[in-house]
Protein backbone atom coordinates (compact mmCIF):
# COMPACT_ATOMS: atom_id res chain seq x y z
CA UNK A 1 0.00 0.00 0.00
CA UNK A 2 3.19 2.10 1.11
CA UNK A 3 4.15 1.59 -2.41
CA UNK A 4 1.12 2.50 -4.28
CA UNK A 5 0.97 5.95 -2.53
CA UNK A 6 4.68 6.71 -3.63
CA UNK A 7 3.81 5.67 -7.12
CA UNK A 8 1.17 7.88 -7.32
CA UNK A 9 2.72 10.90 -5.25
CA UNK A 10 5.26 10.41 -8.45
CA UNK A 11 2.35 10.83 -11.21
CA UNK A 12 0.89 14.08 -9.47
CA UNK A 13 4.39 15.22 -9.62
CA UNK A 14 4.99 15.00 -12.97
CA UNK A 15 1.54 15.31 -14.73
CA UNK A 16 1.50 19.28 -14.43
CA UNK A 17 5.34 19.26 -16.21
CA UNK A 18 3.77 17.22 -18.81
CA UNK A 19 0.82 19.18 -19.07
CA UNK A 20 3.20 22.30 -19.35
CA UNK A 21 5.39 20.57 -21.80
CA UNK A 22 2.40 19.95 -24.22
CA UNK A 23 0.91 22.69 -23.73
CA UNK A 24 4.35 24.75 -25.13
CA UNK A 25 4.67 22.29 -28.40
CA UNK A 26 1.19 23.45 -29.97
CA UNK A 27 2.16 26.90 -28.79
CA UNK A 28 5.77 26.35 -31.34
CA UNK A 29 3.90 24.67 -33.96
CA UNK A 30 0.85 27.32 -34.49
CA UNK A 31 3.27 29.89 -34.40
CA UNK A 32 5.53 28.25 -36.93
CA UNK A 33 2.52 27.29 -39.27
CA UNK A 34 1.18 31.12 -38.56
CA UNK A 35 4.71 32.46 -39.86
CA UNK A 36 4.67 29.53 -43.11
CA UNK A 37 0.69 31.08 -43.58
CA UNK A 38 1.86 34.46 -43.31
CA UNK A 39 5.47 34.46 -45.81
CA UNK A 40 6.18 36.94 -48.26
CA UNK A 41 4.86 36.04 -52.12
CA UNK A 42 8.15 36.53 -54.06
CA UNK A 43 9.93 36.24 -57.47
CA UNK A 44 13.53 35.01 -57.82
CA UNK A 45 15.97 33.65 -60.12
CA UNK A 46 19.41 32.22 -59.78
CA UNK A 47 22.38 33.99 -59.48
CA UNK A 48 24.07 32.67 -63.29
CA UNK A 49 27.03 33.67 -65.51
CA UNK A 50 27.19 36.50 -67.75
CA UNK A 51 29.22 38.33 -70.23
CA UNK A 52 29.70 41.89 -69.23
CA UNK A 53 31.42 44.87 -71.21
CA UNK A 54 33.01 48.36 -70.12
CA UNK A 55 31.24 50.30 -72.46
CA UNK A 56 29.92 53.70 -73.63
CA UNK A 57 27.54 54.52 -76.22
CA UNK A 58 27.31 58.04 -78.24
CA UNK A 59 25.58 58.97 -80.94
CA UNK A 60 26.98 59.56 -84.47
CA UNK A 61 26.75 59.65 -88.40
CA UNK A 62 27.42 57.91 -91.57
CA UNK A 63 29.91 59.50 -93.85
CA UNK A 64 31.39 57.90 -97.17
CA UNK A 65 35.36 58.12 -96.36
CA UNK A 66 35.72 59.29 -99.63
CA UNK A 67 34.12 62.07 -101.44
CA UNK A 68 34.56 65.01 -103.63
CA UNK A 69 32.59 68.57 -103.30
CA UNK A 70 32.73 69.58 -107.60
CA UNK A 71 33.11 73.31 -108.38
CA UNK A 72 32.49 75.09 -111.28
CA UNK A 73 36.55 75.96 -112.43
CA UNK A 74 35.10 78.89 -115.23
CA UNK A 75 33.66 81.88 -114.55
CA UNK A 76 29.89 82.16 -116.56
CA UNK A 77 27.05 81.26 -116.94
CA UNK A 78 25.70 77.51 -116.40
CA UNK A 79 25.33 76.32 -119.32
CA UNK A 80 23.60 72.20 -118.58
CA UNK A 81 23.62 69.48 -115.72
CA UNK A 82 23.85 66.54 -116.69
CA UNK A 83 23.41 64.48 -113.13
CA UNK A 84 21.24 64.39 -110.45
CA UNK A 85 20.60 63.55 -106.89
CA UNK A 86 20.96 59.50 -106.88
CA UNK A 87 22.74 59.33 -110.30
CA UNK A 88 25.75 56.77 -110.26
CA UNK A 89 28.96 58.46 -111.96
CA UNK A 90 32.67 57.08 -112.91
CA UNK A 91 35.44 58.61 -112.67
CA UNK A 92 37.20 60.44 -115.88
CA UNK A 93 33.90 59.04 -117.98
CA UNK A 94 30.97 60.65 -116.93
CA UNK A 95 30.17 64.56 -117.85
CA UNK A 96 28.67 66.21 -115.16
CA UNK A 97 28.09 69.86 -116.04
CA UNK A 98 29.15 73.16 -118.34
CA UNK A 99 29.84 76.37 -118.21
CA UNK A 100 28.44 78.42 -121.15
CA UNK A 101 31.71 77.89 -123.97
CA UNK A 102 30.90 80.17 -126.47
CA UNK A 103 33.43 82.86 -125.46
CA UNK A 104 36.25 80.29 -124.25
CA UNK A 105 35.99 78.62 -127.84
CA UNK A 106 36.21 82.44 -129.57
CA UNK A 107 39.51 82.52 -127.82
CA UNK A 108 40.99 79.68 -128.29
CA UNK A 109 40.25 80.22 -132.73
CA UNK A 110 42.32 83.46 -131.79
CA UNK A 111 45.04 82.02 -129.73
CA UNK A 112 45.25 79.42 -132.91
CA UNK A 113 45.28 82.15 -135.26
CA UNK A 114 47.89 83.96 -133.14
CA UNK A 115 49.87 80.82 -133.22
CA UNK A 116 49.65 80.59 -136.98
CA UNK A 117 50.97 84.36 -137.78
CA UNK A 118 53.92 83.69 -135.06
CA UNK A 119 54.75 80.79 -136.70
CA UNK A 120 54.48 82.05 -140.59
CA UNK A 121 56.99 85.29 -139.03
CA UNK A 122 59.30 82.59 -137.70
CA UNK A 123 59.18 81.40 -141.29
CA UNK A 124 59.68 83.81 -142.71
CA UNK A 125 62.92 85.18 -140.40
CA UNK A 126 64.37 81.70 -140.38
CA UNK A 127 64.32 82.53 -144.49
CA UNK A 128 65.72 85.61 -144.22
CA UNK A 129 68.42 84.52 -142.12
CA UNK A 130 69.67 82.08 -144.15
CA UNK A 131 70.04 84.05 -146.97
CA UNK A 132 71.89 86.69 -144.59
CA UNK A 133 74.03 83.81 -143.98
CA UNK A 134 75.16 82.41 -147.84
CA UNK A 135 75.72 86.51 -148.22
CA UNK A 136 77.85 86.68 -145.59
CA UNK A 137 79.84 82.98 -146.24
CA UNK A 138 80.17 85.04 -150.27
CA UNK A 139 81.29 88.58 -148.60
CA UNK A 140 84.08 86.40 -146.17
CA UNK A 141 85.45 84.53 -149.41
CA UNK A 142 85.99 87.74 -151.40
CA UNK A 143 87.09 89.57 -148.57
CA UNK A 144 89.52 86.85 -148.28
CA UNK A 145 90.93 86.77 -151.44
CA UNK A 146 90.98 90.26 -151.85
CA UNK A 147 93.04 91.20 -148.93
CA UNK A 148 95.31 88.22 -150.78
CA UNK A 149 95.59 90.33 -154.24
CA UNK A 150 96.19 93.82 -152.08
CA UNK A 151 98.92 92.44 -150.47
CA UNK A 152 100.39 91.07 -154.13
CA UNK A 153 99.72 94.51 -155.31
CA UNK A 154 96.82 93.24 -157.70
CA UNK A 155 94.21 95.25 -156.57
CA UNK A 156 94.06 98.79 -155.67
CA UNK A 157 93.44 100.26 -151.89
CA UNK A 158 89.46 101.14 -152.43
CA UNK A 159 88.66 97.47 -154.27
CA UNK A 160 90.19 95.95 -150.84
CA UNK A 161 88.26 98.16 -148.46
CA UNK A 162 84.73 97.57 -150.20
CA UNK A 163 85.27 94.39 -149.92
CA UNK A 164 86.37 94.26 -146.57
CA UNK A 165 83.25 96.76 -146.31
CA UNK A 166 81.28 94.14 -147.27
CA UNK A 167 82.61 91.88 -145.00
CA UNK A 168 81.66 93.69 -142.10
CA UNK A 169 78.05 94.42 -143.29
CA UNK A 170 77.38 90.95 -143.94
CA UNK A 171 78.69 89.92 -140.09
CA UNK A 172 76.53 92.85 -138.83
CA UNK A 173 73.86 91.35 -141.09
CA UNK A 174 74.02 87.71 -139.57
CA UNK A 175 73.26 89.28 -135.84
CA UNK A 176 70.56 90.99 -137.23
CA UNK A 177 69.07 87.96 -138.80
CA UNK A 178 69.39 85.79 -135.83
CA UNK A 179 68.26 88.34 -133.61
CA UNK A 180 64.76 88.34 -135.41
CA UNK A 181 64.93 84.78 -135.80
CA UNK A 182 64.86 84.57 -132.16
CA UNK A 183 62.28 86.86 -131.36
CA UNK A 184 60.28 85.08 -134.11
CA UNK A 185 60.73 82.01 -131.90
CA UNK A 186 59.51 83.41 -128.50
CA UNK A 187 57.01 85.12 -130.21
CA UNK A 188 55.60 81.27 -131.24
CA UNK A 189 56.32 80.26 -127.79
CA UNK A 190 54.40 83.02 -126.63
CA UNK A 191 51.75 82.13 -128.80
CA UNK A 192 51.83 78.01 -127.88
CA UNK A 193 51.39 79.29 -124.32
CA UNK A 194 48.34 80.97 -124.97
CA UNK A 195 46.65 78.52 -126.45
CA UNK A 196 47.73 75.97 -124.06
CA UNK A 197 45.90 78.53 -121.47
CA UNK A 198 42.87 79.15 -124.05
CA UNK A 199 42.22 75.61 -124.54
CA UNK A 200 42.13 74.55 -120.76
CA UNK A 201 40.09 77.62 -120.36
CA UNK A 202 37.45 75.79 -122.41
CA UNK A 203 38.14 72.06 -121.18
CA UNK A 204 37.47 73.94 -117.42
CA UNK A 205 33.90 74.89 -118.86
CA UNK A 206 32.75 71.05 -118.78
CA UNK A 207 33.40 69.13 -115.91
CA UNK A 208 33.78 65.27 -115.55
CA UNK A 209 33.40 63.16 -112.54
CA UNK A 210 36.84 62.89 -110.57
CA UNK A 211 35.66 60.01 -107.89
CA UNK A 212 33.38 57.04 -108.46
CA UNK A 213 30.68 57.43 -106.47
CA UNK A 214 26.72 58.57 -106.62
CA UNK A 215 25.30 62.24 -106.82
CA UNK A 216 24.44 63.73 -103.18
CA UNK A 217 23.92 66.59 -103.61
CA UNK A 218 23.25 69.14 -106.12
CA UNK A 219 23.20 72.90 -105.73
CA UNK A 220 23.07 74.98 -108.65
CA UNK A 221 20.82 74.80 -112.06
CA UNK A 222 21.14 75.65 -115.55
CA UNK A 223 21.26 79.57 -116.09
CA UNK A 224 22.91 80.20 -112.87
CA UNK A 225 26.15 82.90 -113.03
CA UNK A 226 29.24 80.74 -111.62
CA UNK A 227 31.77 82.11 -110.12
CA UNK A 228 35.41 79.81 -109.78
CA UNK A 229 35.38 77.60 -106.64
CA UNK A 230 31.35 77.71 -106.07
CA UNK A 231 29.92 73.95 -105.49
CA UNK A 232 27.20 72.81 -107.62
CA UNK A 233 27.90 68.58 -107.03
CA UNK A 234 28.93 66.28 -104.01
CA UNK A 235 29.88 63.12 -104.86
CA UNK A 236 29.83 60.36 -102.38
CA UNK A 237 32.06 56.83 -103.06
CA UNK A 238 30.10 54.37 -100.90
CA UNK A 239 32.57 51.91 -101.29
CA UNK A 240 33.76 52.92 -97.98
CA UNK A 241 31.62 54.16 -95.33
CA UNK A 242 32.75 55.04 -92.16
CA UNK A 243 30.73 55.98 -88.57
CA UNK A 244 31.88 59.76 -86.27
CA UNK A 245 31.89 60.74 -83.47
CA UNK A 246 32.96 62.65 -80.63
CA UNK A 247 33.86 61.25 -76.92
CA UNK A 248 34.18 62.75 -73.81
CA UNK A 249 38.04 64.41 -73.41
CA UNK A 250 38.65 61.24 -70.30
CA UNK A 251 37.89 58.88 -72.78
CA UNK A 252 41.40 59.56 -74.96
CA UNK A 253 43.70 57.12 -73.59
CA UNK A 254 41.41 53.89 -73.82
CA UNK A 255 40.59 54.69 -77.63
CA UNK A 256 43.44 52.67 -79.65
CA UNK A 257 42.53 52.67 -83.72
CA UNK A 258 43.15 49.12 -84.88
CA UNK A 259 42.30 47.53 -81.33
CA UNK A 260 39.22 49.35 -79.54
CA UNK A 261 36.10 48.00 -81.37
CA UNK A 262 32.44 49.24 -81.51
CA UNK A 263 29.25 47.97 -82.36
CA UNK A 264 27.12 49.83 -84.60
CA UNK A 265 23.56 50.66 -84.27
CA UNK A 266 21.11 52.10 -87.39
CA UNK A 267 17.74 52.43 -86.76
CA UNK A 268 16.93 50.20 -83.77
CA UNK A 269 19.18 47.34 -85.85
CA UNK A 270 23.37 46.38 -84.98
CA UNK A 271 24.89 46.54 -88.20
CA UNK A 272 27.56 44.83 -86.90
CA UNK A 273 31.15 45.48 -85.03
CA UNK A 274 33.69 47.21 -86.13
CA UNK A 275 37.22 48.70 -85.58
CA UNK A 276 37.89 52.02 -84.71
CA UNK A 277 40.65 53.15 -87.41
CA UNK A 278 40.61 57.13 -86.49
CA UNK A 279 41.43 59.06 -82.96
CA UNK A 280 41.59 62.66 -83.06
CA UNK A 281 44.94 63.81 -82.18
CA UNK A 282 43.95 66.80 -79.71
CA UNK A 283 41.32 67.73 -77.55
CA UNK A 284 38.50 70.48 -78.21
CA UNK A 285 39.55 72.94 -75.38
CA UNK A 286 36.10 74.61 -75.39
CA UNK A 287 33.47 71.33 -75.99
CA UNK A 288 36.63 68.69 -74.07
CA UNK A 289 35.91 66.31 -76.44
CA UNK A 290 37.56 64.32 -79.16
CA UNK A 291 36.76 62.96 -82.51
CA UNK A 292 36.87 59.34 -83.71
CA UNK A 293 36.29 57.12 -86.68
CA UNK A 294 35.64 53.77 -87.57
CA UNK A 295 35.67 52.12 -91.36
CA UNK A 296 32.45 50.35 -91.72
CA UNK A 297 33.16 46.63 -93.16
CA UNK A 298 30.67 44.67 -94.02
CA UNK A 299 27.40 46.38 -92.54
CA UNK A 300 25.18 46.22 -95.37
CA UNK A 301 22.29 48.79 -96.81
CA UNK A 302 22.37 50.21 -93.38
CA UNK A 303 25.28 52.10 -94.20
CA UNK A 304 24.06 54.81 -95.81
CA UNK A 305 26.20 58.22 -95.62
CA UNK A 306 23.92 61.13 -93.59
CA UNK A 307 22.29 58.74 -91.29
CA UNK A 308 22.24 58.73 -87.62
CA UNK A 309 24.05 56.02 -85.32
CA UNK A 310 24.67 54.52 -82.02
CA UNK A 311 28.34 53.58 -81.93
CA UNK A 312 28.71 51.98 -78.27
CA UNK A 313 32.44 51.36 -77.63
CA UNK A 314 33.61 48.44 -75.84
CA UNK A 315 36.87 48.94 -73.32
CA UNK A 316 36.46 45.50 -71.57
CA UNK A 317 34.55 42.42 -72.16
CA UNK A 318 34.71 39.41 -69.28
CA UNK A 319 32.48 36.94 -68.02
CA UNK A 320 31.27 37.10 -64.37
CA UNK A 321 28.87 36.03 -62.27
CA UNK A 322 25.52 38.11 -62.49
CA UNK A 323 22.14 39.02 -60.79
CA UNK A 324 19.28 41.20 -62.03
CA UNK A 325 20.19 44.72 -61.39
CA UNK A 326 16.23 45.08 -59.42
CA UNK A 327 17.46 42.61 -56.92
CA UNK A 328 20.51 44.92 -56.17
CA UNK A 329 19.12 46.88 -53.06
CA UNK A 330 21.27 49.40 -50.45
CA UNK A 331 19.95 49.14 -47.05
CA UNK A 332 21.95 50.80 -44.51
CA UNK A 333 24.70 52.51 -47.07
CA UNK A 334 25.50 48.94 -47.99
CA UNK A 335 24.61 46.72 -51.31
CA UNK A 336 22.81 43.71 -50.64
CA UNK A 337 20.63 40.91 -52.37
CA UNK A 338 18.37 38.74 -50.91
CA UNK A 339 18.42 35.46 -51.35
CA UNK A 340 16.19 32.51 -50.47
CA UNK A 341 17.79 30.03 -48.30
CA UNK A 342 15.32 27.78 -46.81
CA UNK A 343 12.13 29.32 -47.20
CA UNK A 344 13.82 32.52 -45.76
CA UNK A 345 15.35 36.01 -47.48
CA UNK A 346 18.63 35.83 -46.45
CA UNK A 347 20.45 39.75 -46.81
CA UNK A 348 23.45 39.10 -48.65
CA UNK A 349 25.99 41.93 -48.78
CA UNK A 350 27.67 41.94 -52.07
CA UNK A 351 30.07 43.93 -54.54
CA UNK A 352 28.45 45.04 -57.50
CA UNK A 353 30.88 45.55 -60.46
CA UNK A 354 29.50 46.29 -64.16
CA UNK A 355 26.03 46.76 -65.39
CA UNK A 356 24.88 45.83 -68.51
CA UNK A 357 21.19 45.42 -69.99
CA UNK A 358 19.23 45.33 -66.74
CA UNK A 359 22.18 43.07 -65.19
CA UNK A 360 24.54 43.88 -62.32
CA UNK A 361 27.89 42.13 -61.84
CA UNK A 362 28.37 40.09 -58.59
CA UNK A 363 32.56 40.38 -58.04
CA UNK A 364 32.00 38.94 -54.47
CA UNK A 365 28.90 37.88 -51.85
CA UNK A 366 27.38 35.05 -53.59
CA UNK A 367 27.85 32.07 -55.48
CA UNK A 368 26.07 30.85 -58.72
CA UNK A 369 22.74 29.05 -58.96
CA UNK A 370 21.94 30.67 -55.63
CA UNK A 371 18.24 32.46 -55.65
CA UNK A 372 17.98 35.86 -55.45
CA UNK A 373 14.55 38.05 -55.10
CA UNK A 374 13.91 40.27 -57.93
CA UNK A 375 10.11 40.85 -56.99
CA UNK A 376 9.21 42.18 -53.78
CA UNK A 377 12.47 42.56 -52.74
CA UNK A 378 11.69 46.00 -51.10
CA UNK A 379 9.51 44.79 -48.52
CA UNK A 380 11.47 42.40 -46.76
CA UNK A 381 14.62 42.17 -43.71
CA UNK A 382 16.65 39.45 -43.33
CA UNK A 383 15.28 36.13 -41.88
CA UNK A 384 11.77 36.66 -43.41
CA UNK A 385 9.92 33.75 -44.49
CA UNK A 386 8.99 34.09 -48.16
CA UNK A 387 7.54 31.92 -50.50
CA UNK A 388 9.00 31.72 -54.12
CA UNK A 389 6.04 31.97 -57.03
Amino acid sequence: MKTDRIALALLAAALPAALLAAGCGKKETAAAAEETAHALAVRALPAAMRDFERRLTVQGTLEAKRFAHVAARADGNLDAIWVDEGDLVTAGATALFQIDPVGRENARTIARQDLAVAKASLAVAEASAAKTEAEARKATLDYERYERLHQDGKVSLNEFEAAEVAFASAKAGIAVARAQVDLAERQVKQAEAALAIAEKNLADTKVVAPIDGVISARSAEPGEHMSVGRTILRIDDLSAVEAAAYLPAQYHPEVEPGKTVFRLGVGGRVAGTHLITYRGPTIDPTLRTFEIKGLLENAGDAAVPGQMADLTLIFEARKSLGVPSAAVLVRAGQTVVFAVRDGRAVACPVEPGLQNDGWTEILSGLEAGEMVVTEGQTQLHDGMAVEVL
